[in-house]
């Protein structure tokens, strides 16, 4: 199981899985690791907020025609 690390200019994002018998996948550690931001700031900042940054997310991530 290979763990997550992602490296931007302003931090170091890094996951390692708990399980002892590699049933996590990479992609699941990945997606886990963006609900457990995504439910912080939700917590910090508001039900909107996160939808400001899902549609900010959409408009920058989304699908290009």
């Amino acid at each position: 199981m290979e763990d997550v690390s992602i490296e931007t200019d302003f931090a170091r994002i890094s996951v390692q899985s708990k399980s002892k018998d590699g049933e996590h996948t990479y992609i699941f550690l990945m997606e886990h690791a963006l609900h457990m931001l995504m439910a912080e700031y939700r917590e910090r900042y508001g039900p909107d907020a996160v939808d400001y940054i899902l549609i900010q997310l959409r408009g920058y991530h989304g699908k290009k025609d």
